[in-house]
């Protein structure tokens, strides 16, 4: 039976609440359902908190992963599901999937690393650049993202930087600042990012130490999943260690966490590794002030004091002092975080990105 239009197999490790795994759910709004027949696949089934705003949308989304998640049958299982679906080529998000697909697929692969190569483990990045010249075509987030894998083999690198769309409900960051008792004075500091190695969290703490002590009232909020369980309990011990508890609040995962971007009087990004952060894009498009490091893409987002501060990184007293600064001058902070906001208006469209990715899609199947 003849196709109309061409199988598109997307494809990640997990579809957990994560920067590149919400992407992928944020961008199937916008897919070209006429241009294209989209399906999902993913292998670790206990991440799965984005499978169904995706199957809402009337995207096919399937666990290709056993219980204990990408092993070797997940493998095979995700050859079969591509030969199944019909699929004309896989877009593998990540590098462990991107691996995996190029080693499996039977059609071509197209990739996007959402990271610089440095922050992923030494095994996964061998695995990565070992397989790297079966792809088809290369997509990174950032310009820092490819410059991190310009020596590895394979096809050239084409930077499509992230774009976001966000919508937060009316009353949502009123309800925010109930949730967590405190009053539209108070001043709230946010920030968003699973909690993984290079994540920055004990930067996070260190510098909520110094804050306390300019901002007395400041109340801190971190947001974010666990990789390993324990993770939650560790950060809120260092927290408790620092004599900050009171103060900083890692509340776990939230899927509102853009109301508590929204709430927020500083966005902090305090990570040691970026690829592009869309938690910072997006805290950009809500027209918050932002605090970030400068690692990775960051730079290209947050120009100092013109769309933003940057810190460097693992550096607690910059951090703490670039915050307690726009907290005090609330005048500057209102003006970098609206020039913010026209950048990523101008620059970081989701839907620009998503329309120049299918645009490699038929260049890949040479239509």
């Amino acid at each position: 039976m003849s196709r109309t239009r061409p199988v598109v197999l997307v494809t990640v490790k997990g579809l957990g609440i994560g920067g590149a795994e919400k992407l992928i759910a944020e961008s199937a709004r916008l897919w070209d359902r006429d241009a294209f027949d989209y399906h999902v696949a993913y292998a670790l089934p206990w991440k799965d908190q984005l499978v169904a705003p995706i199957r809402e949308l009337g995207f096919p989304v399937t666990c290709i992963g056993t219980e204990r998640g990408m092993t070797p049958p997940s493998w095979l299982r995700l050859r079969r599901h591509a030969q199944e679906v019909g699929a004309s080529l896989v877009h593998a998000h990540l590098p462990a999937m991107g691996a995996v697909a190029r080693a499996v697929s039977p059609v071509p692969v197209v990739y996007t690393e959402h990271n610089v190569a440095g922050s992923y483990r030494p095994p996964v990045r061998l695995v990565n650049r070992l397989t790297y010249r079966r792809n088809a075509a290369v997509t990174a987030v950032s310009d820092a993202v490819a410059t991190s894998i310009a020596a590895y083999p394979g096809p050239p690198t084409r930077v499509v930087s992230n774009g976001v769309s966000c919508e937060v409900a009316a009353g949502a960051a009123e309800a925010v600042r109930r949730e967590l008792g405190i009053g539209d004075g108070t001043p709230l500091v946010v920030h968003v990012g699973n909690i993984r190695p290079h994540k920055g969290h004990a930067n996070l703490v260190a510098a909520t130490e110094l804050l306390v002590r300019r901002v007395p009232d400041v109340q801190v909020v971190s947001i974010g999943g666990e990789k390993n369980d324990g993770d939650l309990a560790r950060v809120r011990a260092l927290a408790t260690d620092a004599g900050v508890a009171d103060h900083l609040h890692f509340l776990g995962r939230r899927e509102d966490a853009l109301a508590f971007v929204a709430a927020c009087d500083v966005f902090a990004n305090p990570s040691d590794f970026e690829g592009l952060p869309v938690a910072v894009l997006e805290a950009m498009a809500l027209e918050r002030p932002v605090v970030a490091t400068a690692v990775g893409g960051v730079p290209a987002i947050v120009q100092d004091d013109v769309t933003g501060v940057l810190v460097q990184p693992k550096d607690p007293g910059a951090l703490a002092a670039g915050i307690a600064d726009l907290l005090a001058d609330r005048d500057r902070a209102a003006a970098l975080a609206a020039a913010g906001r026209k950048v990523v208006e101008r620059d970081y469209s989701l839907e620009a990105m998503v329309r120049t990715i299918e645009g490699i899609y038929r260049e890949v199947l040479g239509g």
